[in-house]
């Protein structure tokens, strides 16, 4: 559950006045169901919104929720378990390999209405903050750190000196700026929007229903000239830049634009005659070649794509498969054996 729907929810609940027990996946391994950012919402009636994983494993920690509620119980704890059912450390009742560290928290109204409030507020107006859990409770802090090597969600172990502690950064890491609000474009939000990205679309025409109606891009900006498009991009630093605007001279605004800033991925649409028309006209532009290689062009995996929705799906799948590789926090690491 992403924080647009998981935020605004927990809002709603303590708003009714009652309680709820929250676990958030702080981190996890290879094969483990639940993976870092998932999370799960269990009200003292024992219904939920979210998951953590699913089966056995989340119907017993259901259980530990409502009983946590009922007892009245507020200090946060964190638990490490391990999907298969030999060894030592604590079982999850799976056996499908590797293990997730879970954090727990009940949240109320008396405590936490005003602390959702504003976390509610920084998501949906799209800022940073960073929400922190440890032995000692809940809060908010306006660090703002971000970065390809950052992870958003990081999980420090207890040490004899210090308590363990759980910091998620409310900001969407992933996060997309489509140049371009035409057909492609739209197709390309939509599916990104889907993946949970943050897509901001921008376009010279503001009366287009690609561009002016589209409910898959959270931010729509109209410039007057594509090569403006960079200066309203706010993190650059983890942005994906997809440039498909509706021709080549315009292709070539947009890239200046965004060409000699630190985007982990800058792609564009076209075929090898268009590009090197491009990368010639860009270098007219004072583009230093060197830069031509940060270009992905064309765009996408190489697949039969030639409608919009194709076109998206090659762009998007292209994404995936480069994440890892652009961001090294998203993938999980090799199962160890429990030390304790």
């Amino acid at each position: 559950m992403s924080n647009d729907d998981f935020w605004p929810r927990l809002l709603t609940q303590l708003e009714s006045g009652d309680p709820a027990f929250v676990a958030f996946v702080a981190d996890n391994t290879s094969h483990s169901p639940g993976t870092r950012g998932a999370r799960m919402m269990v009200r003292p009636d024992g219904s939920t919104e979210g998951t953590i994983g699913g089966g056995i494993m989340e119907s017993d920690i259901i259980d530990a929720g409502i009983d946590t509620l009922e007892a009245g119980e507020t200090t946060p704890q964190f638990q490490r378990l391990y999907h298969r059912d030999k060894g030592k450390g604590d079982k999850s009742g799976l056996i499908c390999a590797g293990h997730q560290t879970n954090v727990y928290a009940v949240f109320d109204s008396t405590r936490h209405l005003d602390l959702v409030q504003n976390i509610v507020r920084r998501v949906q107006e799209d800022q940073t903050g960073l929400v922190k859990i440890d032995p000692n409770g809940i809060r908010l802090t306006d660090e703002a750190e971000l970065g390809r090597k950052t992870p958003p969600i990081r999980f420090q172990e207890p040490t004899d000196t210090t308590p363990w502690r759980y910091e998620e950064q409310l900001l969407n890491w992933k996060r997309a700026a489509i140049i371009g609000g035409g057909h492609c474009g739209f197709a390309l939000s939509r599916i990104l929007d889907h993946l949970g990205y943050t897509v901001t679309l921008f376009d010279t025409r503001d009366h287009i229903e690609t561009f002016a109606d589209n409910p898959f891009a959270r931010h729509t900006i109209e410039v007057d000239d594509f090569a403006q498009a960079g200066d309203h991009i706010d993190h650059p630093e983890i942005t994906h830049v997809v440039v498909m605007t509706m021709g080549e001279p315009t292709d070539v605004r947009g890239l200046l634009g965004v060409i000699d800033d630190p985007y982990p991925y800058i792609g564009v649409m076209g075929s090898e005659a268009k590009l090197t028309k491009i990368r010639k006209d860009l270098k007219a532009e004072g583009v230093d070649p060197a830069l031509f290689g940060k270009l992905h062009a064309p765009v996408g995996l190489e697949m039969t794509s030639n409608t919009p929705d194709e076109i998206a799906v090659s762009i998007s799948a292209e994404l995936l498969r480069l994440r890892e590789d652009l961001f090294p926090h998203a993938a999980p690491a090799e199962p160890k054996p429990p030390s304790e």
